[in-house]
């Protein structure tokens, strides 16, 4: 097989275009949205997703769609200044639930391609606020640390809930995910405190200290989830002051946001031989049982394959960066061309879209076209 992978782009452009929707007034399902925007896939409600937007936002900044990923953020703003945080989706059901914080990433990622400054003057202080609904009570743990916590106004139970907010639904991960100190979670604040400070500084000529110092704060505790023998980050259960004994790819996220000096990220990097299979890496180092869920070995879905390789590629690790990165794309690109689909999952042991467990998979171009072209990019391939 060709290893072009530019070849797939134009179509993967063409396909997305297909994907935008103009819903400007509430439905029996959907809040109206001021902006057009991009839907994950066909097979899904025709709603937009929070955490999905970031993926599909680096898709098409690389692909010079900036205006859409502009639009994207500003429904994101909308539904952020009518409920006081970003909904999971505008679809009504998932009203009463967040999931993991990636605004001020998209936000930046539009500033930087289009640098208006009055765009950013405009929303910076909507950024601040959705920072300080994941800092506040009830997402406060008594560690010092940040959980998800969902599910007071809503028809599910608020364990179900605070699952859907995290977005490991049926994962082993958790339990009950409320008594968790999860290191996705905390690993973004950490980031999204100095990139909203950066963001203060190009809007207003200067950033408030205090968000340096939650950084900080929430770096120095996050030793709560380090794990010295093992050499790896695991969720802190605050219940028992215990790790979890689940290691997944949630835990390379301190790399991702360069949050940990080279001697640990040294000692990350020998974790990659437990994850790693013919199509990547799988979301958790072997098989855990439990419930069947797409966020258990031998399943990766595309976001925490791009936060291990853009993180590897941080710390100067590129032929595992490479190594990782091409396996999953050319994984990709094989059952593109048998399928004419993107999936929202894969099965990375055997390379395929196989249901194991009768997991129901899903055509979705959304967050694993975003994926793709963003590897494309950082791998700097042909």
């Amino acid at each position: 097989m060709s290893n072009n992978y530019h070849s797939l782009i134009p179509d993967f452009k063409r396909r997305v275009k297909e994907l935008a929707r103009e819903i400007p007034t509430d439905t029996d399902e959907l809040v109206g949205l001021p902006y057009p925007y991009i839907v994950p896939g066909n097979d899904k409600v025709e709603a937009l997703y929070y955490w999905d937007t970031y993926f599909i936002n680096l898709g098409l900044i690389k692909m010079r769609m900036i205006e859409q990923a502009r639009h994207n953020v500003e429904n994101l703003i909308f539904l952020l200044r009518h409920y006081g945080y970003v909904p999971a989706s505008n679809q009504k059901s998932m009203l009463h639930h967040s999931h993991l914080p990636l605004l001020p990433w998209m936000v930046r990622d539009v500033y930087r391609a289009t640098g208006d400054k009055e765009w950013l003057r405009r929303i910076i202080n909507e950024v601040v606020k959705e920072f300080h609904f994941w800092t506040t009570k009830p997402h406060t743990s008594p560690a010092g640390l940040f959980r998800y916590f969902a599910g007071e106004k809503t028809e599910w139970s608020p364990e179900k809930a605070t699952e859907a907010e995290s977005g490991w639904i049926d994962s082993p991960r958790f339990d009950d995910a409320r008594n968790y100190n999860p290191i996705d979670l905390n690993a973004i604040l950490y980031r999204n405190a100095m990139i909203i400070h950066d963001l203060q500084i190009e809007a207003e000529g200067k950033g408030d200290q205090k968000l340096l110092d939650k950084s900080y704060q929430i770096k120095k505790t996050m030793e709560l989830c380090w794990d010295e023998e093992e050499g790896f980050y695991l969720d802190n259960d605050f219940t028992t002051k215990r790790l979890s004994r689940v290691k997944s790819l949630a835990g390379f996220m301190p790399l991702f946001v360069e949050m940990i000096d080279e001697k640990r990220a040294e000692r990350m990097q020998k974790q990659l031989k437990n994850f790693t299979c013919p199509g990547g890496l799988a979301i958790t180092d072997h098989d855990y049982g439990g419930k069947p869920s797409i966020w258990n070995y031998p399943i990766v879905c595309a976001p925490y394959i791009y936060f291990v390789v853009k993180g590897l590629c941080d710390f100067d690790y590129m032929e595992d960066a490479a190594d990782i990165g091409t396996s999953w794309l050319n994984m990709v690109s094989e059952i593109y061309r048998e399928t004419d689909n993107l999936w929202e999952w894969y099965n990375v042991k055997e390379k395929s879209i196989a249901e194991p467990s009768s997991i129901k998979n899903a055509a979705l171009m959304g967050w694993t076209a975003g994926t793709y072209i963003a590897l494309v990019d950082v791998l700097g391939l042909d």
